[in-house]
C-alpha cells in the first residue's frame, strides 16, 4: 500500500508542478520552430505597447479549483506553503521577486501578446503525506 501512495503522490507531484509552470510567466527565448513567434520571417518583433524592465509587484495568486482539494484530500494528501509563499482561502500566494514584461497590442497577430518572466524567488508549495514532505518550488 505504501507503494501505492508513493507512486500516486509523485504522478500528483509531477502534475502539479506541470500546472505551476505553466502557471508562471515563460521566457520568449525559444528558438524552437513550435514557439509562438510571427510565421512569417518578413515579419519582424512590433515595438511593445509597454515594457516593464524591472517588474515589481505583491504577489502571483493561483486558485485551487475545489476539486483540486478534494482530490488531495481523498489521496491523505496536504498542501502547504514554502518560504514566503502563502496559503489564504484556497489559493496559493507566491510573492512576485522580479522579472520584466513586454506588452503588445492585442489586435495585431502577434502572439503571445504578453512576454516575459515572473519570478517568485524562495516561495513555493509542499505536498504532505504522513512523514513525506514533497516541496515544489
Amino acid at each position: 500500500m505504501r507503494n501505492i501512495t508513493k507512486a500516486t503522490l509523485g504522478l500528483l507531484t509531477a502534475g502539479i508542478l506541470t500546472i505551476s509552470m505553466a502557471a508562471c510567466s515563460s521566457s520568449s527565448e525559444s528558438t524552437d520552430s513550435t514557439s509562438s513567434s510571427p510565421t512569417s520571417s518578413a515579419e519582424s518583433t512590433p515595438t511593445p505597447v509597454a515594457s516593464i524592465p524591472s517588474l515589481t509587484g505583491v504577489d502571483t495568486a493561483v486558485l485551487l479549483d475545489s476539486g483540486f482539494a478534494a482530490a488531495l484530500t481523498s489521496l491523505g494528501l496536504t498542501p502547504g506553503t514554502v518560504g514566503t509563499a502563502t496559503l489564504t482561502d484556497g489559493s496559493l500566494h507566491f510573492p512576485i521577486t522580479g522579472g520584466n514584461v513586454d506588452y503588445y497590442d492585442p489586435a495585431q497577430k502577434y502572439r503571445p501578446y504578453v512576454q516575459g518572466t515572473i519570478k517568485h524567488e524562495g516561495s513555493g508549495f509542499s505536498l504532505t503525506a504522513g512523514d513525506t514532505v514533497v516541496d515544489l518550488t
